[in-house]
């Protein structure tokens, strides 16, 4: 393996965060509603009570369905989302390892391994210290991934709900707003406010569910992915080491 390139041989993890496609996507929104509103200039695209309703509706139930600790993660997550795809804090490990399997270096090379101190590949060198099999050692790696990845399922979920409800709230604020205009028909100055209401809600729901919580559940989506591909390669990774030392030891031992 000497004659081969660290980079093109073992690295199958790239970096993925793109800031051109996050860019171009927000200036697309952005594109989308500034036209809105330079359709009609004399118009005002914002009515308050609209949007409360609508906002405030969605939040409300989101945290009956979910809990406030829920909900404060998936904001923390979302907006992580935006500064880097969840691989970026483990690249590190995977580029030593990488290194490691390339320069037949040993496990125990990498990390001191003295205590579990929460930081990933120190806390396998420890198990390794402590005499556990591979077996073991990726059990207990699931197990604090599958933790993790339960709080970014959950992050999903609520965009999702999300996506439903607000609709709904907009819809039920156009309801009442046509309730309003029925009742003021024999005060044609009065039709105004109700109607706006009926309409800005329909607007808003629309607008949350498509604008907002679509695009971030698809983008929360798509970086679990990452989240579970990475951390299995680090696994795989982990593997190759530990087996290359078994055959070293019993190599040793026949000899």
């Amino acid at each position: 393996m000497d004659g081969l390139s660290f980079k093109k041989y073992m690295q199958t993890t790239q970096k993925r965060f793109d800031p051109a496609a996050l860019i171009l996507s927000l200036a697309g929104i952005v594109a989308v509603l500034y036209s809105m509103a330079q359709h009609n200039k004399s118009s005002s695209y914002f009515d308050f009570h609209s949007f409360m309703i609508v906002l405030g509706g969605t939040l409300a139930s989101l945290i009956f369905q979910f809990d406030l600790r829920s909900m404060l993660s998936s904001v923390v997550l979302v907006s992580k989302s935006f500064l880097g795809t969840p691989e970026k804090p483990v690249m590190n490990i995977v580029k030593e390892l990488d290194d490691a399997i390339l320069n037949q270096s040993q496990l125990a090379d990498l990390r001191e391994g003295l205590a579990i101190d929460g930081e990933l590949l120190n806390d396998i060198v420890f198990m390794h210290h402590q005499g556990l099999l591979f077996e073991e050692i990726d059990e207990f790696v699931t197990s604090r991934v599958a933790d993790q990845y339960l709080a970014r399922k959950i992050a999903v979920e609520v965009l999702r709900k999300g996506v439903m409800i607000a609709p709904a709230f907009g819809l039920f604020g156009t309801v009442m707003g046509l309730i309003g205009v029925l009742k003021t028909l024999s005060d044609p100055s009065n039709i105004g406010n109700s109607m706006s209401l009926a309409l800005m809600t329909t607007a808003y729901g629309a607008g949350l569910s498509s604008l907002v919580f679509t695009p971030l559940a698809g983008r929360l989506e798509h970086h679990n992915m990452i989240y579970l591909d990475v951390h299995q390669q680090i696994l795989s990774k982990i593997g190759i080491l530990l087996k290359r030392e078994e055959r070293t030891l019993e190599a040793a031992g026949i000899e």
